[in-house]
């Protein structure tokens, strides 16, 4: 038996080079992201989620816009954009028919008032909690193609632009000393890393997959050890001195569905 709801969760993957410092206030956040939901027409009744701070700090409370799309003849749509970029008018009318609709995430209304203090939580805000019972109330009806290769099951494509600047650097630096690099190693096993700058416990939690500013190289956290020590496995390529250590997906987004 089908369930009336169902949640759907993206971590869309974020560009380390260019989020290492603050984006412009109508910047790309993302570009179109896959999401499996089962088929039929369904109703966005919640957005919740986290969006990681910047160095240690809840510092990205700002409003941002979510895009939904659909497949057409089995064809995603065309590319949103460049992260960190402005969205291109030509770009803009390539995928017009495919879009379904968009939410504006209201940041000011939403926000958990940076109560986890390394990250922002968007939460549902009920009546008698200083705020409106409609604030969060989506309601924007969603329907794509059936997928093609998973049976009842069809794919709805999100994508976000930003209202204002969103900065996820961490100020967790390689520090090796002196010129001093981590090589490549994609075995599993254990690398301990020795950094500089904010406190890394502030910032990563083990299982998190983490890029570097340079976008060069990527890892995954196993711990974190100290205010100066973590550990990694699965290095993609060299980590160089200095490289700062971002977040992969520094924002999820889960959303309630109503069938």
């Amino acid at each position: 038996m089908t369930s009336k709801y169902n949640l759907a969760t993206i971590s869309p993957d974020v560009d380390g080079s260019v989020f290492h410092g603050a984006t412009g206030g109508a910047d790309i956040l993302f570009d179109w992201v896959p999401m499996l939901i089962p088929s039929g027409s369904c109703v966005i009744k919640s957005v919740s989620g986290t969006i990681m701070g910047a160095n240690g700090a809840a510092d990205n409370g700002e409003d941002f816009r979510l895009y939904f799309a659909k497949s057409i003849n089995g064809v995603a749509p065309s590319s949103f954009g460049t992260a960190h970029a402005v969205m291109g008018v030509n770009q803009a009318a390539a995928f017009r028919r495919n879009i379904l609709g968009g939410l504006y995430v209201d940041m000011s209304a939403a926000d958990d008032a940076d109560t986890l203090i390394a990250y922002n939580v968007i939460v549902s805000k009920l009546a008698n909690g200083g705020s409106t019972a409609s604030e969060l109330r989506q309601d924007l009806m969603l329907q794509g193609e059936p997928n093609q290769t998973t049976h009842g099951y069809q794919t709805i494509y999100v994508a976000a632009e930003a209202a204002a600047a969103f900065d996820f650097g961490t100020d967790v630096d390689l520090n090796m000393g002196s010129s001093a690099v981590v090589a490549a190693d994609m075995t599993g096993a254990s690398v301990a890393l020795t950094t500089s700058g904010t406190d890394p416990r502030l910032v990563f939690q083990p299982g998190d997959s983490i890029v570097g500013h340079t976008g060069t190289v990527e890892m995954e956290v196993v711990s974190v050890d100290g205010a100066t020590a973590m550990t990694v496995k699965n290095v993609s390529a060299q980590i160089d001195h200095a490289e700062q250590l971002i977040h992969k997906n520094p924002i999820t987004l889960n959303f309630g569905l109503e069938y």
